[in-house]
């Protein structure tokens, strides 16, 4: 009868299914190829129809290659069987949140913790004023602007530009004395001017009467001059410091010590300038805002004290 072999091919076939096929021939000689019966592959199909009856010492015998045969067949298709790779997961963007600007500061007013090294020895001042509805300065309105008194304050308002209104004290005229009072910027512009009028005669006419100028600028800049019969003189140029709070809104303390010729200048206890002029000997204290540039500039004044040198 004739015989016929299929057999796929070895090379698909892994190593743990030949290795089976090496024991199987151990185990059964009779089976080695020789030449009229080709190698037994591990992986064996019978041709259909062919009639399939190879000879062999037992047909039980040659059930036990089938056995094994189909065995390693059958590892060699869960050998060759693809596996599913796992997915690589995505990976994980972090919410990334924009952060937020921080918010601007501004400088608060300087504080005071002992008594400066100016008022030490001083005492109480000689008048005091904290602007209350009874208070006696000088207030109205006019073109210019207005001066009023408003929550314990005296307000200056000035309106358009190049105008100057100022408020004379009820205080008596002094000689030598040393002044101080908070100033409160609302509205201005760099180049605005305001601060202390010391020494000055008459009614206090900004642009008449004699007076000196001691000024912050709201650009955070200090100045002073001399003012004889309408005519103005520098006496210290603009000088630009680190002591002035600048802007608006803003808090400055400023102080004008006066003793015979010589006049020393403070901004928040801190001294900025010293200078010597003795054209103007006595006279009145009062306020004064000058707008440089600006439609209108605004400025409150607060804690008037006074001290007279002459009597210490």
């Amino acid at each position: 009868m004739a015989r016929s072999y299929s057999r796929s091919s070895t090379e698909s076939c892994s190593t743990r299914s030949l290795l089976k096929t090496q024991i199987t021939y151990q185990a059964y000689p009779a089976y080695l190829p020789t030449p009229r019966r080709p190698l037994i592959s591990p992986c064996i199909s019978m041709t259909s129809g062919s009639g399939f009856s190879p000879h062999e010492p037992s047909a039980r015998g040659w059930r036990r290659v089938l056995v094994l045969s189909t065995a390693a067949c059958l590892s060699i298709a869960a050998c060759a069987r693809p596996t599913t790779p796992k997915p690589t997961p995505s990976p994980t963007i972090p919410n990334i949140v924009a952060s937020q600007p921080l918010p601007t500061r501004t400088a608060p007013p300087p504080t005071r913790t002992a008594i400066p090294e100016h008022r030490i020895g001083l005492g109480a001042p000689d008048y005091e004023d904290n602007f209350g509805s009874d208070s006696d300065w000088e207030t109205g309105a006019s073109a210019r602007g207005a001066v009023s008194l408003l929550d314990d304050k005296l307000v200056i308002s000035v309106r358009g530009p190049s105008s100057t209104l100022s408020s004379l004290s009820p205080a008596d005229p002094l000689a030598d004395f040393f002044v101080e009072i908070e100033v409160h910027s609302g509205i201005c512009e760099p180049g605005d001017e305001f601060g202390l009028m010391v020494r000055t005669s008459g009614r206090g006419n900004p642009w008449q009467d004699s007076h000196y100028r001691f000024l912050i600028t709201c650009d955070g800049a200090v100045r002073a001059s001399r003012f004889l019969s309408g005519a103005e003189a520098p006496i210290q140029p603009v000088t630009r410091t680190a002591d002035v709070l600048p802007g608006a809104p803003a808090v400055n303390r400023i102080g004008v010590s006066a003793i015979g010729h010589e006049f020393r200048f403070f901004v928040n206890d801190m001294q900025v300038f010293q200078l010597m002029d003795g054209e103007i000997s006595t006279g009145r204290i009062g306020v004064i805002v000058r707008a440089r540039h600006a439609a209108q500039t605004t400025i409150s004044f607060g804690e008037f004290r006074v001290w007279d040198l002459a009597t210490r």
